[in-house]
């Protein structure tokens, strides 16, 4: 059996809809656990039909301490943790269950857009040496525009692979978990309110030789932010919050004060105000999307020549102003940006 573990906040909607895909996408008997942490009974009302086991939650828990209470009702040798937000492809979880056999861990390529041609960035996993690449690049132009290239090309080559591949870091949207290794690694550390709880996760794994897997032929559509972008404010101050506690429990709280101290906000790409199809050059190029006018993290669309137009459904979904960029696929030189008008 396997099991799918779903935590929703005010969305319940968007989780109705990753049952419904889920339990199409898997061969096996699927058992789908809920735990419901909007406080709200005409969510829990909406969700109660969907799911074999659902939990309610008093107060939200966070995301974290949701995933532990649910394991404890999950029966799959493996599970399937889920945001919400997500769509499962046909076969999506028999090849994510499947690349089980030799990894603890699995997770799909993911897609903004239903088609499945926006590809989504993949994780960071934050060591110290890259948050002291980060911090150098708030402090040094020359910096951050050497290491934006270099992420740039990183994302091409991620969004590029077509073979199940080793890798350091999943988005945390979707991941297949062999169950007894979730179990030896304890589950999640629920000192992380939300963002980074699946970074450190991860990480306990590779320490102790486990394998961690991507699986590019497993397709999942992710709405991408549908419950925290509710409540911004909120959510980024539990993401200062989460990676301050990161960094510390990884290198230690002298080291995570002086970071924090040392970096700097990251200046804006320069942009324009633009709305009309993008027009591309005849040579191979990515096209970037992004809430964050700094492009710190993008999805990315191959295309070759002629024009693109972003889908409305990605412009729908982002809570404020989207920017856009042209860069040349094998260099990683970015030709054009602009900001999308709605």
């Amino acid at each position: 059996m396997i099991s799918l573990l779903v935590v929703n906040y005010r969305t319940a909607e968007l989780a109705f809809e990753a049952i419904r895909s889920a339990r199409a996408a898997s061969s096996e008997p699927l058992q789908v656990v809920v735990v419901d942490n909007s406080c709200d009974p005409t969510e829990a009302g909406m969700l109660r039909p969907a799911a074999d086991t659902l939990l309610v939650s008093d107060s939200n828990r966070g995301y974290a301490a949701a995933i532990n209470a649910g394991r404890r009702a999950c029966e799959g040798s493996a599970i399937v943790v889920s945001n919400p937000d997500v769509t499962f492809d046909r076969h999506s979880i028999d090849r994510l269950v499947a690349a089980l056999d030799r990894a603890s861990a699995a997770g799909p390529a993911l897609f903004w857009d239903s088609a499945g041609e926006w590809h989504l960035p993949p994780g960071d996993l934050l060591t110290g040496r890259e948050k002291i690449d980060e911090v150098l690049a708030t402090r040094s132009r020359a910096w951050r525009e050497q290491r934006d290239r270099r992420r740039i090309l990183r994302r091409i080559a991620f969004w590029s692979l077509t073979e199940t591949t080793a890798v350091r870091m999943l988005s945390g949207a979707v991941m297949a978990i062999r169950t007894r290794d979730f179990d030896e690694a304890g589950g999640f550390d629920e000192r992380f309110p939300l963002y980074f709880e699946e970074n450190d996760f991860l990480r306990r794994l590779t320490s102790t030789r486990k394998r961690i897997s991507f699986v590019p032929d497993a397709r999942c559509r992710h709405l991408y932010n549908q419950s925290a972008g509710q409540e911004a404010e909120a959510a980024a101050a539990r993401y200062a919050t989460s990676e301050m506690k990161y960094l510390e429990k990884w290198n230690g709280p002298f080291a995570a004060r002086l970071l924090k101290k040392l970096e700097r906000p990251l200046p804006p790409v320069a942009s324009r105000l633009a709305g009309a199809p993008v027009q591309l050059p005849d040579h191979d190029v990515v096209v970037e999307v992004s809430p964050l006018a700094s492009f710190a993290t993008a999805a990315g669309c191959f295309a070759r020549s002629g024009s693109l137009s972003v889908p409305q459904e990605i412009i729908r979904s982002v809570r404020g102003p989207l920017y856009l960029r042209v860069v040349d696929r094998r260099t990683g030189i970015v030709l054009e940006t602009d900001r999308i008008s709605a």
